[in-house]
């Protein structure tokens, strides 16, 4: 495990045992617009109660990519700022978020989705955090798409808001996207509108997503030009590396003899 995700799942342990303490006494856009048949549950779910166990969902586990944006958005929710209370606070968003992982599935879909939650919904109310949402049955995570590609085949994806695609603003961002489709606002609508069949409106949401989020989102923004260079450096080094490989090599064939078929003498 790198150093630097090492220190963040140390961050989210603390902030998830800090929500524990404090609740010991309680318990692009692809969202169909078409009518939902959905069943209707009591949540009793606490962050306080399974956060701090830190485990992955086993969609998530052997995804390095999808792992690492699952950490940069719990650290986004777990904490409290602007875009943490736009989802109803760290509490309840940080509950729905987890629900949300747990349904992901990868799968190979038409180029330019990210993500599509797609089936019947579940209407989820837990009445500890005063929090009201609906689970799709299906969500998937193209693995052909932006979440993990710039360009796939012949196709060049856009950005995803102000993000270029497949990078961790991008990734977050997406997720973010989905969960505003399975949360209400406080005048009881949801807080990001059905868009699944309106490209033009999935835009117009990322976009209120992102001016609400703009703060941490940029911050990861830094973490991918900090990678980039990181990389450009090792692609450098490595460049460097084949070029004295490939030397040494020429070196050593200038040295050996042109043939090493024996010259037969007359006497």
């Amino acid at each position: 495990m790198r150093r630097g995700e090492f220190l963040l799942i140390m961050a989210l342990l603390t902030i998830a045992a800090s929500f524990a303490k404090a609740n010991s006494g309680l318990a692009g856009g692809d969202t169909p617009a078409t009518p939902e048949a959905t069943a209707r549950v009591e949540s009793k779910d606490s962050v306080g109660e399974s956060a701090p166990e830190m485990s992955f969902p086993k969609s998530i586990a052997g995804d390095k990519t999808l792992r690492s944006a699952y950490l940069h958005t719990l650290r986004i929710l777990g904490s409290r700022n602007e875009c943490s209370n736009f989802f109803g606070g760290s509490g309840a968003s940080v509950e729905v978020f987890k629900h949300l992982l747990d349904k992901v599935q990868k799968d190979h879909m038409w180029a330019p989705i990210g993500i599509q939650m797609t089936g019947l919904t579940t209407l989820v109310f837990n009445s500890r955090t005063n929090t009201e949402y609906r689970v799709f049955d299906k969500v998937i995570i193209n693995a052909d798409g932006p979440f993990y590609h710039r360009q796939f085949s012949d196709v060049r994806f856009v950005r995803v808001g102000s993000f270029e695609p497949n990078t961790n603003g991008a990734r977050v961002l997406m997720l973010l996207h989905e969960l505003g489709h399975m949360m209400k606002g406080d005048d009881g609508a949801w807080l990001l509108p059905n868009d699944g069949k309106d490209g033009s409106l999935s835009q117009v949401n990322s976009q209120k997503v992102e001016a609400v989020c703009r703060q941490q989102l940029s911050a990861l923004g830094k973490e991918d030009r900090s990678d980039a260079q990181y990389s450009l450096a090792g692609k450098a080094e490595l460049d460097e590396s084949d070029a004295g490989k490939q030397m040494s090599a020429t070196k050593r064939k200038n040295q050996q003899p042109l043939s090493t078929i024996p010259i037969l003498k007359e006497n």
